[in-house]
C-alpha cells in the first residue's frame, strides 16, 4: 500500500481528467456520501449472507472492511470532482483523521478483548506509537523543508502520503491483534 496513495494522486494531478477540477460543493460532499452509504449497506448485506452461507463468523472482518471501504470510496469520489494540489492535500488529511477515528475504535475494542493487567502492555505500546508516530511527522516536516527536498508543492502531498501510511499500518496492527484474538 506504500505509496499507492501518492501514485494516485501523481496521476490525477499530471494527467487529469477531460474534466476541469473544481472545488467540492457541500451538494457533491453530500450526494458522495449518501451513494458511499448506500453501497455500504449493499455490500454488509452481499458479505454478511456470503459469510452465513459458510456458517463462520466475519462480522469483524466485514465491519473492517465496510469501515475502510466507505473512506477510501468517499475519498476516491471527492478526489474526481476537486483534483487539485488543494484538493488531494485536503482530502488526504481528511483520510487520516477519518483512520485515525478508526484506530481508536479497533484500539478500544481490543482493550475489550483484554484482561486488565493486559491492557497496560497495549495502552504503553499505543502510547510508545503516538510518540513514534508524532516524531516522525516531525521528521518528514523536517526532510520536506525547501533546503533539504527542493521544496515545491510534492513535498507537501509525500508528507501527507506517509502520514496517512503510518496512520493505516497502525490501524491494520489493531485490527490484525483484533483478529488473532477473535479467531481463537
Amino acid at each position: 500500500m506504500k505509496l499507492i496513495l501518492l501514485t494516485v494522486l501523481l496521476l490525477i494531478h499530471c494527467f487529469g481528467f477531460t474534466q476541469e477540477s473544481r472545488e467540492l460543493t457541500t451538494q457533491d460532499l453530500e450526494k458522495i456520501i449518501r451513494e458511499t452509504n448506500k453501497q455500504v449497506e449493499q455490500f454488509r448485506i452481499e458479505w454478511s449472507y456470503q459469510a452465513s452461507r459458510h456458517c463462520v463468523d466475519y462480522r469483524l472482518a466485514i465491519e473492517f472492511k465496510l469501515d475502510t471501504f466507505k473512506i477510501e470510496r468517499i475519498q476516491e469520489r471527492k478526489l474526481e470532482i476537486d483534483f487539485s494540489t488543494t484538493g488531494m492535500l485536503n482530502s488526504t488529511y481528511e483520510v487520516i483523521d477519518e483512520y485515525d477515528k478508526l484506530l481508536n475504535k479497533y484500539y478500544k475494542t481490543l482493550l475489550g478483548k483484554l484482561t486488565e493487567k493486559d491492557t497496560n502492555v497495549l495502552r504503553k505500546a499505543q502510547k510508545n506509537w503516538i510518540q513514534f508516530r508524532d516524531s516522525e511527522i516531525e521528521l518528514i516536516e523536517t526532510i520536506g523543508k525547501e533546503k533539504y527536498s527542493g521544496g515545491g508543492t510534492i513535498q507537501s502531498l509525500i508528507g501527507a502520503s506517509r502520514i496517512y501510511e503510518l496512520t493505516k499500518e497502525r490501524l491494520l496492527d489493531l485490527y490484525n491483534y483484533l483478529r488473532s484474538i477473535d479467531t481463537k
